[in-house]
């Protein structure tokens, strides 16, 4: 799934919409506070904990902390031969040839008609109704979706495993440019009282839970019904606390949004966090045929037809060590040793 994983499998026409976090949970809560991020398959990672990342609108591009990288969206060999330079760090001036953009950002330019201020966080149940919002444009087949109560359960268990991609907008500027997206009237403020009531808005979401098999199982998708009073979980199915194995239900995009990469810069993020912070053996997932060659551009190695009947059925087994995923340095790829 291009852009939603299991529960949500993505279908390239349809983009996952992925939660807004709010920021108003304590930092403290954030699992990967501590871990140090690295630079994972095409420079993703300086995403987080600041550097290099780019703050876009018109044609003006300025550096800015907790936002994307544009080389995510390079052809791979343009991109390790960018980082290999000593100035890579400071191509936030990005074409002093000329203030062309590159290719994310004139397609970011072209369907976002705002400022595009891109955040990548860890999501809390806070983000409910974002993420279901973005689901349900994502997926135009109801049966793929993950239902609210699911949603309710994964982001009250286990929110360190799930990640959304955010943007802020101002609600008057969107009606200005004439700029609708689902996630929008659901979405927090940026902060309270801000004059302008700028809201931090889910474009991208990728959820998540713990499993003991080393693939996507039907039990690994459930959820125990009970889990508003039970806080114990005894049952096989859902969330597993001491699992290995982390399942990706949905990774989701935006329709708004779609052809701007960002299913690829949410996919690296999270391995790469995942990675970091040493979190399970396995990372796994169920994707439609046409995606296989999509997560296997991220290491992931396809096991063939799965078992699992989540929506009808018909889905592929794909699971990576996470101790093998690479490691992107400034050279290029480092394959662990």
């Amino acid at each position: 799934m291009s852009d939603t994983p299991p529960d949500s499998p993505v279908r390239q026409g349809k983009q996952p919409v992925k939660p807004v976090n709010d920021g108003r949970e304590d930092a403290d809560s954030d699992p990967f506070k501590n871990a140090r991020p690295t630079l994972g398959l095409g420079k993703l990672m300086s995403t987080f904990s600041a550097g290099n990342l780019h703050n876009f609108h018109g044609d003006k591009v300025e550096e800015r902390e907790n936002a994307v990288d544009d080389s995510e969206d390079m052809p791979d060999h343009d991109a390790k031969e960018a980082k290999g330079t000593g100035n890579y760090g400071r191509r936030s001036q990005l074409h002093s040839r000329g203030n062309e953009l590159e290719p994310m950002m004139r397609r970011i330019k072209e369907k976002f008609p705002l400022p595009f201020h891109p955040n990548i966080r860890p999501l809390t149940v806070s983000d409910l109704e974002s993420c279901v919002a973005l689901e349900d444009a994502a997926f135009e087949n109801p049966a793929h979706r993950c239902s609210r109560e699911k949603f309710e359960y994964r982001l009250s268990v286990c929110p360190e495993l799930c990640l959304g991609l955010f943007c802020t907008i101002v609600p008057d500027k969107a009606r200005e440019a004439g700029y609708e997206i689902s996630t929008l009237p659901v979405a927090h403020p940026v902060e309270t009282g801000r004059s302008d009531g700028a809201k931090s808005v889910l474009v991208a979401h990728i959820i998540a839970t713990r499993s003991h098999a080393k693939t996507v199982t039907d039990e690994a998708m459930d959820y125990p019904r009970d889990f508003r009073t039970n806080k114990r979980n005894v049952l096989p199915i859902g969330h597993q606390e001491d699992g290995q194995t982390i399942c990706i239900h949905s990774l989701a995009i935006h329709p708004k949004l779609h052809g701007c990469h960002l299913g690829k810069l949410i996919m690296l993020a999270y391995l790469q966090r995942i990675k970091s912070a040493d979190m399970a053996k396995y990372c796994a997932l169920i994707c439609e045929d046409f995606l296989v060659p999509f997560y296997k551009r991220f290491e992931f190695r396809h096991l063939g037809p799965s078992e699992a009947q989540f929506g009808g059925g018909g889905w592929n087994d794909m699971t990576v060590a996470i101790n093998e995923l690479p490691i992107y340095g400034g050279k290029g790829w480092q394959r662990p040793k």
